[in-house]
């Protein structure tokens, strides 16, 4: 391989490592503000209620992060993305 070629070669190696970091850190999950803020959004959108009545607990329920309630009769469970998601059934085994 000629010397002329090392330098160009080296620079693409370092570019595509760049691009390839930006897009690992992209794909951060949000964090818990971020989908209590999103879920009370979609709360006053739907309800017309305000932001201040949303809280949120962590969920012990596998796939379920965050279960974020608003007022006194609306809920919605979010996986780690903040996407809403049905809570699993527990059945009988209570």
């Amino acid at each position: 391989m000629g010397h002329g070629l090392i330098l160009p070669l080296v620079a693409l190696v370092a570019i595509g490592a760049a691009f390839g970091l930006w897009l690992g850190l992209r794909a951060e999950p949000p964090g818990e503000t971020e989908i209590i803020t999103a879920q009370a959004a979609r709360y006053v959108a739907e309800t017309g209620g305000s932001a201040t009545d949303c809280a949120a607990r962590p969920a012990a329920v596998p796939g379920v992060r965050l279960v974020v309630i608003c007022g006194s009769d609306w809920a919605v469970a979010v996986d780690d993305w903040g996407r809403p998601v049905a809570p699993p059934k527990l059945g009988s085994q209570l």
